[in-house]
């Protein structure tokens, strides 16, 4: 076993972890989805974190041309899937039966967005220092705007502000994998 598929194992079986986390609770909902009241920007951010994990396990191919790495890159590393499962794990109301979304989604909001600004600013700017990149290079140009629009969701109580600012975050992730990095190849 090489030191690529040792660190893909760890990073696979968290990002698995939050994955599943992120279906059962859309499983839950659905059960019992008579008595939920869905509300659109939690939906979305469901859909984003989804998205987000998928983008954590598509760029960890990059991981492949690391030939040493230390104890302390692999937790540097690790950090932005952590911080993944744990938004996935508290994205659903526990029991979801006669949950009220648009009130959890508001609830919980603070600590899910400061958790975003802290794996976006550590994925951002943290990694690629460890990985001796650059930090502003192209793969890096959603994080930034990220961050702020992250902050902004953090501290606003405001649902106007956040049926804005939420899915241009999602369609910066998206458009992050889709255009900075849609294809990855052999070493």
């Amino acid at each position: 076993m090489g030191l690529f598929e040792f660190l893909m194992i760890l990073l696979s079986v968290i990002i698995g972890l939050a994955l599943t986390e992120l279906l059962t609770g859309v499983a839950s909902l659905l059960r019992v989805r008579e008595t939920v009241h869905f509300y659109w920007v939690h939906v979305g951010l469901q859909f984003g974190i989804f998205i987000a994990l998928l983008q954590q396990w598509w760029e960890s191919w990059d991981l492949a041309r690391v030939e040493v790495i230390s104890f302390g890159a692999v937790l540097l590393l690790i950090v932005p899937s952590l911080v993944l499962f744990l938004i996935a794990h508290m994205l659903f109301p526990r029991p979801a039966t006669d949950a009220n979304l648009e009130d959890y989604y508001y609830k919980q909001s603070p600590v899910i967005w400061w958790l975003i600004v802290f794996g976006t600013v550590e994925g951002t700017f943290i990694i690629p220092l460890v990985e001796h990149e650059p930090i502003f290079h192209a793969a890096n140009i959603s994080g930034l705007p990220t961050v702020v629009l992250c902050v902004a969701l953090a501290v606003s109580k405001n649902r106007k502000v956040h049926a804005f600012l939420a899915p241009t975050v999602l369609a910066l992730v998206v458009l992050d994998t889709w255009l900075v990095n849609p294809i990855i190849s052999s070493v």
